[in-house]
């Protein structure tokens, strides 16, 4: 047995080392990379500064968290992965105890200063204090900020509630010229995360990224497509508006002289009118694009005001008495509309005189 141990310690010490890794090795790791080799985080870490530095960004997708028709807003929840090489954090992993990577606070190594281009808020640092950065020992750095995005974005209401917007999110280095950064996509650009939160009105459709190219900088965009959720919209808004129109067709259907014809009518108009004052505050608020709904819901406004005028007439031409004429006008639109076969009373009378 103690000759067997002997063998496994001479072959170790002959053929390879024990590496451990310690609290010194990144102590000392540290103290290399950014006291000894002077580091600063305003310099762009590359050797060559004639040749600009490759920035990729991959945009994952947590969640909408809302949409505001009116401001033509997009509020977005997820975080981006942003991967670049930084020459001067690279090191021997031999040398430091076989340490291959380290994690360092965001905000003491250099890193572009990425932003929402088309964003609603003022531009930010993206990130937090406290989220550290991943570096390997090729200078492979890598940054993941999470943050809440509220994007630019052209809401078309025009088919509400069955409506489909697409939106854009455009990522730019904010004072770096392409001659000093150039920003991709990574990889598929745009991903759902695996717990995707799931939003109440709105439902994710798609999602895609392109790179972009302008004269002085370079931009990533991700395009979300987003529909509207209709049940709720079709329940407590399309439905009801539709049997208020089957009930204004049935009002011809009370005799005239019974007087509740008009009753009817005008509560019919009441409720359209209390119905629209209910829905008003949920139909998408712009002039930018009128809803096809708000369209069908004047015009029945307008058609239940023509047959409250019209049952209006009918009920006091039913309640005339035989010694009253007609109104002037019915009579002069009676002439106006008769066929020329059809004569008057006076006509026939001097006919057959």
């Amino acid at each position: 047995m103690t000759a067997t141990w002997c063998l496994i310690i001479s072959l170790t010490f002959l053929f390879g080392t024990v590496i451990s890794q310690s609290n010194i090795n990144v102590q000392k790791l540290y103290t290399f990379l950014f006291t000894t080799n002077n580091y600063n985080t305003l310099i762009r870490p590359s050797r060559n500064q004639s040749v600009p530095l490759s920035v990729h960004v991959i945009f994952t997708l947590y969640g909408i968290s809302g949409v505001d028709e009116i401001e033509q807003k997009l509020t977005a929840t997820g975080w981006l992965d942003v991967e670049w090489t930084d020459e001067l954090l690279s090191w021997t992993p031999s040398s430091f105890g076989g340490l291959k990577y380290i994690y360092y606070p965001q905000g003491k190594v250099w890193k572009p200063d990425i932003s929402l281009q088309n964003g609603f808020s003022k531009l930010e640092e993206l990130g937090s204090k406290f989220i550290s950065v991943f570096i390997d020992s090729n200078g492979l750095v890598n940054w993941r900020p999470f943050q809440v995005f509220e994007s630019k974005c052209d809401i078309d209401s025009t088919y509400f509630p069955f409506d489909r917007q697409t939106c854009h999110l455009d990522f730019v280095a904010w004072s770096l010229s392409n001659v000093d950064v150039h920003i991709t996509k990574g990889g598929k650009g745009i991903q759902l995360a695996k717990d995707v939160q799931r939003h109440g009105e709105w439902e994710i459709l798609s999602s895609s990224a392109l790179n972009l190219v302008e004269s002085h900088e370079t931009k990533v965009r991700f395009t979300i497509v987003i529909q509207r959720k209709p049940v709720y919209a079709i329940i407590n808004y399309i439905m009801p508006i539709l049997l208020l129109s089957i009930l204004d067709i049935f009002t011809f259907k009370i005799p005239v002289d019974t007087g509740e014809r008009m009753g009817y009518v005008i509560t019919v108009w009441l409720a359209y009118a209390v119905f629209l004052t209910i829905i008003s505050d949920s139909l998408p608020q712009t002039s930018e694009s009128i809803p096809i709904v708000s369209i069908y819901i004047m015009i029945q406004i307008f058609i239940a005001t023509v047959i409250v005028i019209i049952s209006a007439i009918e009920s006091g031409c039913a309640h005339l008495s035989d010694d009253e004429s007609v109104y002037y006008l019915l009579r002069e639109l009676a002439k106006k509309c008769r066929k020329p076969s059809v004569q008057s009373e006076p006509e026939i009378s001097k006919l057959l005189g």
